[in-house]
């Protein structure tokens, strides 16, 4: 593809790859769209980081990092100053808040969408979990689901991480394949082919996720309470290494009681300090959506993993043998502890699937097998908008609403901060 001037990426967060997949799910587009564009901004509303604050992260070449403000109108001129070619989201609630700004200011760019996982898909699951319902058919079909789906139509196209949620959106919501795909996460060549892959060799159990995400604290509370104390009434000498980014006290107070094998380390800057060495991943999941970087993260270092169905929801395609997948899958308590136990003790077990891991990671979410096919969608996608056919009639409909809705909102917003700051002035002279 030829390079092109500008791609802008609007982003919820600036990129945490150290703490969370959707922040290693950023930087892989940062990476991709810089062999085709000569430059990459990323923009945010989230507060702005000092350089300090970056850690590891390494900002390439070509790429800035921009704040922008919520509810200031005035963002169309810059964005007709930057007139990227290519703007993408990466969540429904970016598209929500900006797009009437980019469909205005920006008619001619290809707008796409990076979903991260269906919000509507975990906030259903995690109502139906805290009621005791059971799901039915339309649990998902809620205001959240009308918001997201709606932005799913505005835009030129979407990418999706889980090949559940593919077929959802195209069986149930009639999105369909000329509107998303399914582009999993992509990896460089396997890691643990350079570390100990022999089980003698190995130890212990880890887990690893972000703890302000709720999915996670959740998981990690009920498998304290529920499965944990099965494990360790089996193999007496069991110990969990948790880590992680943002732990709260609560969680750093497991700490005081070392006899329960449980050891909370926090965050952590190289994920071989988790998985060198680890012998099981633990992934106890009660709702959520999109896919887990955590069990893929254990994949890369041939570290098989115990999960919830939920946990392993999306990572093979849809229709895919179960007995493909690298590790074992339980939802009772009990059952997920004995499934543990084994893993942790049976060589064979344990063997097998860490030659699946591998095979995994090298033919579903290799980066040489997975980047060159979206490059060349995007390309196709760009020449679709060049000749006039991007976007179809409805999303120009849904545009067209959103712009009226959203602009006259936001200059309420505007004028009403305008005369609160008046009135302070007057107040505080």
């Amino acid at each position: 593809m030829k390079p092109n001037r500008h791609a802008l990426i609007f982003s919820t967060v600036w990129p945490e790859p150290d703490s969370s997949a959707a922040g290693v799910r950023q930087m892989h587009w940062i990476e991709l769209l810089l062999q085709d564009f000569e430059r990459v901004s990323l923009i945010s509303p989230a507060k702005p980081k000092q350089e300090q604050d970056w850690g590891r992260v390494q900002i390439p070449e070509r790429v800035e990092f921009l704040p922008i403000p919520l509810n200031d109108w005035s963002l169309i001129e810059r964005l007709k100053e930057w007139n990227p070619e290519l703007v993408l989201f990466d969540r429904f609630i970016l598209e929500e808040q900006y797009g009437a700004m980019v469909y205005e200011a920006l008619p001619h760019a290809l707008v796409l969408m990076e979903t991260q996982d269906l919000h509507f898909v975990r906030r259903a699951r995690e109502r139906v979990r805290e009621s005791g319902i059971p799901e039915s058919p339309d649990f998902y079909k809620t205001e959240t689901a009308l918001r997201e789906t709606a932005s799913l139509e505005r835009v030129d196209y979407s990418f999706v991480v889980s090949s559940y949620e593919e077929r959802l959106l195209r069986e149930e919501f009639g999105i369909g394949p000329d509107q998303q795909a399914w582009v999993p996460f992509f990896y460089d060549p396997p890691v643990h082919e350079r570390l100990n892959s022999e089980f003698s060799e190995r130890a212990d159990f880890v887990w690893i996720g972000n703890f302000r995400h709720a999915p996670n604290a959740d998981g990690l509370r009920w498998f304290r309470s529920r499965i944990w104390p099965g494990i360790r009434k089996s193999l007496k000498s069991a110990r969990l290494r948790v880590y992680g980014a943002y732990p709260s006290a609560e969680f750093m107070a497991w700490n005081q009681n070392p006899d329960s094998g449980l050891e909370v380390r926090g965050p952590v800057r190289e994920l071989s300090e988790v998985f060198q060495g680890a012998r099981v991943n633990l992934a106890p999941l009660r709702f959520g959506a999109g896919v887990k970087g955590k069990i893929l993260e254990g994949f890369r270092f041939g570290v098989p993993v115990i999960t919830t169905p939920l946990g392993a929801e999306g990572l093979l395609p849809e229709g895919s043998d179960l007995a493909m997948f690298p590790g074992l899958i339980e939802m009772d308590p009990e059952r997920f502890a004995e499934a543990a136990v084994r893993m942790q003790t049976d060589s064979d077990v344990w063997k097998s699937a860490h030659d699946r891991a591998k095979a995994l990671m090298e033919n579903q979410f290799a980066r040489a097998k997975i980047e060159p096919a979206l490059r060349a969608r995007i390309g196709e996608l760009l020449q679709l908008k060049r000749a006039g056919d991007l976007p179809r009639w409805r999303s120009r409909v849904l545009r067209h609403e959103l712009s009226q809705s959203r602009k006259y909102f936001s200059k309420w917003i505007e004028a009403k901060e305008r005369l609160l700051a008046i009135q302070e002035r007057e107040e505080n002279p």
